[in-house]
């Protein structure tokens, strides 16, 4: 770890590896839950799931692509405003060969079952500022390229965290907004990477019963000091407890987060034996 990362992000990594130690948290390929590109899952439980909400599907799709593996009569929206994931999602969808979408067929990605909307997820719909980087523009040499944004592969968040930053305006949207236009009745699965707002989807799904099976995020750590963050993790971790979940690491990362999965209690049948 230390030949990776900076000496000042060491030491707060060693908080969050305590943190999780203090909390008990397994690491689901412990308990052998099966990967899905990055994140993990009961076997059983995906192919048991009908509704899917994926939000920050980056360019190529790999979670969402090996669900559909597992499972080709999910429902599945997927939501990312980013310039780059625009244009690649696109380009996936336009592709009339089997190379873009690797081995996925492409008739289920033209199926009505799989949508694609370039929406930010907030708890407060609307318009929004989308904030990015400057400086990434002259490290991927973007700014000498037309359509520049749609080859910038840094993450974009409705946070703003230097006054530098620049911004695009997204629309955005919240789980009860998205499940009303789909005309969906559930949702089974929400797999959420959007940069900060983890504490505002897991408050909406919890306040407002929304009784997902399994809810897949990250914890980014970076806009607190890492002491009020883990603070505010914990706390979300016992909310869900609260209202029957249990709390698993996703993977361990040499990061300033915490990949966490949360699954309802009643569904411990789907991984043990």
């Amino acid at each position: 770890m230390a030949d990776r990362i900076k000496p000042h992000v060491i030491e707060r990594v060693k908080t969050i590896r305590q943190w999780e130690k203090d909390m008990g948290l397994l690491e689901a390929k412990d308990i052998g839950f099966k990967k899905y590109h990055n994140y993990y899952a009961p076997q059983k439980l995906i192919r048991q799931s009908e509704a899917v909400l994926s939000f920050g599907v980056g360019g190529d799709c790999k979670f969402e692509k090996l669900l559909l593996h597992e499972n080709d009569q999910i429902k599945l929206a997927m939501f990312d405003p980013t310039p780059y994931t625009v244009y690649n999602i696109k380009g996936i969808i336009r592709s009339n060969g089997r190379k873009e979408i690797d081995d996925i067929d492409r008739n289920k990605w033209l199926s009505t079952k799989i949508q694609f909307f370039p929406w930010a997820y907030s708890h407060t719909p609307g318009e929004q500022k989308f904030y990015y980087d400057p400086n990434r523009e002259e490290e991927h040499n973007t700014h000498l390229r037309e359509n520049k944004l749609q080859h910038l592969t840094q993450s974009f968040s409705l946070i703003k965290q230097n006054e530098k930053f620049k911004s695009v305006n997204v629309e955005t949207k919240n789980i009860r907004t998205i499940m009303k236009e789909l005309e969906w009745d559930s949702v089974d699965i929400v797999k959420a990477d959007i940069e900060g707002l983890w504490k505002e989807i897991s408050d909406e799904i919890l306040d407002n019963n929304i009784n997902i099976k399994m809810l897949a995020t990250e914890f980014e750590l970076i806009f607190d000091d890492i002491h009020t963050s883990l603070a505010k993790a914990k706390a979300v971790v016992e909310k869900f407890k609260q209202h029957g979940y249990d709390a698993f690491l996703n993977r361990r990362r040499d990061k300033l987060m915490l990949e966490m999965l949360f699954i309802r209690k009643d569904l411990k049948y789907t991984y043990e034996s």
